[in-house]
């Protein structure tokens, strides 16, 4: 019985400093929120990847035919804008292949092949730039490298603000 009014007064002690730490907490930052979305359109990025396969360019070499087969991939991120279905949510299409395959083509869909836009000035820019290159600008990685650049830079001029290449590769590189 004589810890009874100790025992009170811990349990008084620890409601009255909850309290407190209750009301006396710091308030939390702000976030900062995005600019809500216009409506009708849902932004969404995401990467396309083109393939630009087998250009034979000759080089800028003097006293010398020296040529370049190249293939070249380009990451291109894709900002168009969605559409977006009447309630603000994405609306998705089922379909299912029919049970009976008696003279019905039951092969899967052929995915959508993706177009790079400007695609011919686009192959102009690539013979243009690695046209002008000699083989000793092509026989390192630094060369390399600034050409991928140059090559982005240029390409990017032309594609529209939507979309824009993020890298080049070089797949196939091969100079004769």
């Amino acid at each position: 019985m004589k810890f009874l009014p100790i025992i009170g007064a811990a349990v008084v002690a620890l409601i009255i400093g909850g309290a407190a730490a209750w009301f006396l907490k710091p308030e939390p930052p702000k976030e900062v929120v995005a600019a809500p979305p216009v409506e009708g359109e849902h932004l969404e990025e995401h990467f396309e990847e083109h393939m630009i396969k087998d250009r034979i360019i000759t080089l800028a070499d003097p006293g010398a035919k020296r040529y370049l087969k190249l293939t070249l991939g380009l990451m291109v991120r894709d900002l168009t804008p969605k559409p977006v279905a009447a309630g603000g949510e994405i609306e998705f299409i089922a379909y299912s292949e029919p049970e009976t395959t008696d003279g019905i083509d039951t092969a899967a869909p052929k995915p959508k092949v993706l177009v790079l836009p400007n695609i011919l000035k686009v192959h102009d820019v690539i013979t243009s730039t690695v046209g002008s290159k000699r083989v000793d600008e092509l026989n390192n990685e630094i060369g390399r490298e600034r050409t991928r650049e140059e090559l982005k830079g240029r390409i990017n001029a032309i594609l529209p603000k939507e979309k824009q290449v993020t890298e080049v590769l070089f797949v196939d590189f091969v100079i004769q």
